[in-house]
């Protein structure tokens, strides 16, 4: 079984797909946040691929990528750099999609959970558009899909929205008082 690791670092340093400047990821005001010398590194089961003429990079098989703002697994992840390879231009994550915010406003480090069959993050609105039977747990709440045309949309700064039918389990979790 092959193996492709690819580590981005950040905060200055040249990175492996030739990225520079503070904010490579485009994540805005979490870059700030960002401990000197954080990495994101990208690991793949079956193959990774780099198209210089076209800044694209293709992972493929159990894709799974650790950064200190999220923790993505997915089947497939194809990530498009600018054109000045300063940054990530688009991400489209596809197959068995799973995406960890991890925040630091929480007890746990954890914030919302996205679930679904795609994924695309823009840096530049800080959004990750989630298709494809669509869920997000925040905490004990559960917010799903009930269409096919369904997106969920989760935002760089925790919060998360939706354009199409679902429904939300709410869970009270404070038990009834006994006399």
């Amino acid at each position: 079984m092959k193996t492709a690791t690819l580590l981005i670092f950040l905060c200055g340093a040249a990175g492996v797909l030739g990225q520079t400047g503070g904010d490579p990821l485009g994540l805005g005001p979490l870059a700030d946040s960002r401990p000197v010398g954080a990495k994101t590194e990208i690991t793949a089961q079956k193959e990774a691929t780099f198209d210089e003429k076209r800044n694209i990079a293709v992972f493929v098989g159990s894709v799974r990528v650790n950064d200190p703002s999220f923790l993505m697994a997915a089947d497939r992840l194809t990530v498009t750099l600018s054109a000045d390879r300063s940054g990530i231009e688009r991400a489209v994550a596809e197959g068995n999609v799973v995406i960890v915010q991890r925040t630091s406003k929480d007890e746990e480090g954890k914030g919302a959970v996205g679930r679904a069959q795609r994924a695309e993050y823009i840096p530049s609105t800080g959004k990750a558009t989630l298709s494809g039977s669509p869920q997000i747990q925040q905490g004990i709440n559960r917010h799903i899909a009930t269409s096919p045309g369904t997106r969920m949309i989760l935002h760089r700064d925790g919060r998360a929205s939706t354009v199409g039918p679902s429904r939300t389990v709410i869970t009270d979790s404070s038990a009834p008082q006994m006399p």
